[in-house]
């Protein structure tokens, strides 16, 4: 149960099952979460909310072991990211889908530096605070961008 909940609930372990030479399942699952998010409406309270349960449930459900070299089937880091890059933006289209590309692009490629510092963190915090940096970034430019999209 805890890796099927460490996996974003399941989305890594399908992602790992059935395109096991490519990388991406943390692009799914945080891609999955912003459509929640626009889907119910989500309001900043809640999206803060959730992701700050699902804070407190990764370190319960991912271990050291489990988190060792960065396995692609834990998405619940991208998730976490995802629902910070979201809490200025909200369910408004287009602050929570700039939200969510500079979230990745700031995850895959590690920048700013910040990013590729928190990765070098051992075990599951470094796995989690590399995407709670991209979050951060991710939030900055959605709440740039919905400062002129209303």
């Amino acid at each position: 149960m805890k890796k099927f909940i460490a996996s974003g609930l399941g989305i890594g372990l399908i992602w790992e099952k059935y395109m096991p030479n490519y990388k991406g399942g943390g692009t799914v699952a945080s891609a999955l979460f912003a459509l929640l998010i626009y889907s119910l409406n989500l309001e900043i309270l809640s999206i803060a909310l959730l992701t700050g349960l699902l804070y407190l449930i990764y370190f319960y459900v991912v271990s050291d072991e489990d988190a060792s070299g960065d396995p692609s089937w834990i998405t619940l880091d991208e998730i976490i990211g995802m629902g910070i890059a979201s809490m200025s933006s909200g369910a408004n289209l287009i602050p929570l889908l700039v939200s969510f590309i500079v979230f990745r692009i700031s995850d895959i490629f590690k920048e700013p530096k910040l990013v590729k510092e928190m990765e070098k963190i051992p075990g599951k915090k470094g796995v989690l605070y590399d995407d709670v940096a991209a979050g951060i970034i991710g939030l900055i430019a959605g709440s740039i961008v919905g400062q002129f999209v209303t």
